[in-house]
C-alpha cells in the first residue's frame, strides 16, 4: 500500500495524534503520489480533522462506558449515589436536631426506662403472687393436718 494512503488511514482512524499542519502534509503527499487532486487538499485536511475528532470522541465514550461498567461490577458508588446519600444524611441530621433531646423525657431513653420499670413491676407482682400461693398451700396443709388430728382423736376416743 502506498505510504501516503497508509498515513491518511492512520490519521483518519485516530491511531495517531493529528494536528492541522500534519493533516496538510498528509494531503499534499496524496497529491504528490497522484492519489488526490491538488484542489482537494483543503477538503482532505477538513475530512482528516473531522474524522480524527469523531474517532477521539468515540474512543472517549468507549473508555467512559467501560470504566463505568467496571465500577458497577466492583460495587462502587457513583458520584450521583454519593451525593444523594450525603443529602439524605444532612436531612436526617436536621430532623434529629429539631427533635426533643432524650433528657427531656422523650425518645429511646424514656422507652427503655418504661420497659425496665414494667419488667421490675412484673417481677415484684410475680414474687408477691408466689408468696401468696405458698402461704395458701402452707395454710391448706396445716388445716388438713389439724382436720386429720381431730378425726384421729374422734375415732380413738369414741
Amino acid at each position: 500500500m502506498n505510504e501516503a494512503i497508509q498515513r491518511y488511514l492512520e490519521a483518519a482512524s485516530g491511531v495517531t495524534t493529528l494536528t492541522k499542519s500534519k493533516a496538510e502534509q498528509i494531503a499534499k503527499q496524496l497529491v504528490r503520489s497522484g492519489e488526490a487532486a491538488s484542489d482537494q487538499v483543503g477538503e482532505l485536511v477538513d475530512q482528516l480533522m473531522e474524522r480524527q475528532r469523531s474517532n477521539q470522541e468515540a474512543v472517549s465514550a468507549l473508555v467512559r462506558s467501560e470504566t463505568a461498567r467496571a465500577i458497577r461490577a466492583m460495587g462502587l458508588a457513583s458520584r450521583s449515589e454519593v451525593e444523594r446519600l450525603q443529602k439524605q444524611v444532612a436531612d436526617l441530621k436536621r430532623e434529629v436536631a429539631t427533635m426533643d433531646p432524650p433528657s427531656r423525657g422523650s425518645g429511646p431513653a424514656k422507652k427503655t426506662a418504661k420497659k425496665t420499670a414494667k419488667k421490675s413491676a412484673a417481677k415484684k407482682t410475680a414474687k408477691k403472687a408466689a408468696k401468696r400461693s405458698a402461704k395458701k398451700s402452707a395454710a391448706k396443709k396445716t388445716a388438713k393436718k389439724a382436720t386429720a388430728k381431730k378425726a384421729a382423736k374422734k375415732s380413738s376416743g369414741s
